[in-house]
C-alpha cells in the first residue's frame, strides 16, 4: 500500500511538471490569431532570427522553409497536447485519484510532452544546422532554456 502511494505521488508530481513544462509549448492552437500561422507573414520569430543573427539571405530562405515544414508537426503535437490535458482534466476533476484510468491518462500526457520536446528539439537542430556555427550556438542558446525549461535550470545550479 505504501509502496503504492508513493508512486501515485510521483506520477502526479511527473504529470504537474509535464503539465507546466508542456503549457509553454505547441502553443500553436491556443489563442494564436490567423497571422501566426498562415505561412505568408514573415513571424516575428523568423524576424528575430534574420536581425538578431545577421542571417544572410540564402540562410533566412532555408529557415523560413524549415520553420514552414514544422508546422503541421507542431499543429498536429498540439491537438495531442490538449487532448491530453482535457482528458487528464476531466479524470483528475472527478477527484478519484487512484484509478487506472487516472493513471493512464498522466502516462499519455507525458508521453505526448516527451514526444513533443523531443520533435521541437530535432527542428531546432535542423535550423541550427543551415547557420554558421557562432550565429547556431547564439540561437540555441537562446532557444534550448525555452524548450527544455525551467527544470534544466534547477539541474545546473544543483536544486
Amino acid at each position: 500500500m505504501k509502496r503504492g502511494l508513493i508512486i501515485l505521488l510521483l506520477a502526479v508530481a511527473a504529470s504537474t511538471a509535464a503539465f507546466f513544462i508542456t503549457r509553454n509549448q505547441c502553443q500553436c492552437g491556443a489563442g494564436l490569431d490567423a497571422t501566426t500561422h498562415d505561412g505568408e507573414t514573415m513571424l516575428p520569430e523568423l524576424e528575430w532570427l534574420h536581425q538578431e543573427l545577421k542571417l544572410d539571405d540564402a540562410q533566412f530562405e532555408k529557415v523560413k522553409a524549415l520553420h514552414l515544414a514544422y508546422k503541421p508537426t507542431c499543429e498536429a503535437m498540439c491537438m495531442k497536447v490538449m487532448a491530453a490535458r482535457k482528458k487528464l482534466s476531466h479524470l483528475a476533476a472527478q477527484g478519484n485519484l487512484s484509478t487506472p484510468e487516472l493513471d493512464a491518462a498522466l502516462q499519455e500526457q507525458a508521453a505526448v510532452h516527451v514526444e513533443c520536446q523531443k520533435a521541437l528539439l530535432r527542428h531546432l537542430h535542423q535550423t541550427a544546422g543551415v547557420m554558421s556555427e557562432t550565429q547556431a550556438r547564439q540561437y540555441l542558446d537562446a532557444m534550448l532554456p525555452q524548450v527544455i525549461g525551467s527544470a534544466a535550470e534547477s539541474v545546473s545550479h544543483g536544486h
